[in-house]
């Protein structure tokens, strides 16, 4: 039991992140005061780097900042791009289903970071040009007042003048978009002075101020239908910067396992002396095993399927021909001169390993 749990530690990362508990996991980390590619990169190291022990893989100069490489970089500020604009969007979308329209402007008032994550969400422009036109066309609340009689007739006629919501330039919504709140208002104020007479009984409503009318469409008509398209649009931007946020954090994560494993491989770079003891048959076995710097398991014959060093405990799987597989499980001691465990194959033999280093590393990996 205790080395078949050994095994599992290997197999589980401990900073392993499931996917089920990505969104939990982001919500704990707002990135609110980010607004540059510098400031993501310091952010992400100052929040996520202690937990991911960036610090012990990351080249160190003196005094001076640890320099980044390449492969780590190239990640950082996608991740906390994707990770402010997974925030913005859950934000907006609180404020939209509870109808907080201060908050919403709060939320818009972000302007140095939001123009920043413009430039690598095409679609963010349109949306939250849509999220302020909503905010500001608010209506007052309904009148106690008997309802305009020219409300519906006036709604009718805005429906069939303008019948399409999206998907042309003369669409409501991208009039909102493009033009805001006076772009919208124009067009109901123009409507309301070249709405027909009714019935022939009179040449223009009875009625000089078109206000209940108004808001009698924005409240039915004009509001659900592009809150319910702007909550649309905006969960799915939050699904998929969630998703590749996801996949920039398993890049990052697996950047920094193998610079971790690569630093225990060094610790194990060297010549050994091997002492198997087979618990099936009580037998001893001597033999060497020469372990290379990282860079050169490539020429080791027979080369383990893998090889994980994760602090002092040591993990290498063994795959032979005709289907057999070893795993063994070790620990460094004695400042790493020590190897001992025990290892266990599908054949049934078991039993323990113990070594002691009788060569250091044989070159210095480049």
């Amino acid at each position: 039991m205790a080395q078949a749990f050994l095994i599992l530690v290997f197999l589980a990362w401990p900073h392993v992140l499931w996917a089920a508990d990505f969104a939990d996991f982001l919500q704990d980390k707002d990135p609110r005061v980010v607004a540059s590619d510098k400031a993501a990169t310091a952010f992400f190291l100052k929040t996520f780097g202690p937990s991911l022990e960036l610090s012990g893989v990351l080249p160190q100069h003196g005094r001076t900042p640890p320099s980044l490489p390449k492969e780590l970089r190239q990640h950082l500020s996608p991740f906390v791009t994707n990770l402010a604009t997974w925030h913005l969007t859950r934000d907006l979308l609180t404020a939209l289903a509870q109808g907080k329209t201060p908050l919403i402007q709060t939320i818009l008032d972000q302007q140095r970071q939001i123009e920043w994550l413009k430039r690598t969400q095409p679609d963010l422009s349109d949306l939250l040009a849509l999220v302020k036109t909503i905010a500001r066309l608010q209506p007052p609340a309904p009148s106690t007042q008997p309802p305009s009689p020219y409300g519906a007739v006036f709604t009718q006629f805005l429906h069939e003048q303008y019948p399409d919501w999206t998907g042309t330039p003369d669409s409501w919504l991208t009039l909102a978009q493009t033009q805001g709140v006076p772009g919208v208002q124009k067009r109901l104020r123009d409507s309301w002075e070249h709405l027909p007479a009714q019935d022939g009984r009179h040449e223009k409503p009875l009625e000089n101020d078109p206000a209940p009318s108004i808001n009698l469409f924005l409240r039915q008509s004009f509001l659900p239908i592009a809150t319910a398209h702007v909550k649309a649009g905006l969960f799915q931007l939050q699904v998929r910067n969630e998703q590749q946020a996801w996949t920039t954090w398993q890049a990052i994560q697996t950047w920094s396992n193998n610079r971790k494993n690569e630093q225990g491989l060094r610790r194990l770079c060297g010549t050994w002396q091997w002492l198997i003891h087979n618990h099936q048959n009580h037998g001893d076995h001597k033999t060497i095993m020469v372990y290379p710097p990282p860079s050169q398991y490539h020429r080791m014959d027979p080369r383990p399927a893998a090889v994980r060093v994760r602090g002092d405990t040591v993990y290498i799987r063994w795959e032979f021909p005709r289907g057999i597989i070893q795993e063994e499980s070790l620990l460094l001691g004695e400042k790493d001169q020590l190897l001992s465990g025990t290892f266990v194959n599908n054949l049934g033999p078991n039993g323990t390993i113990t070594g002691r280093r009788i060569k250091p590393c044989r070159e210095i990996e480049r």
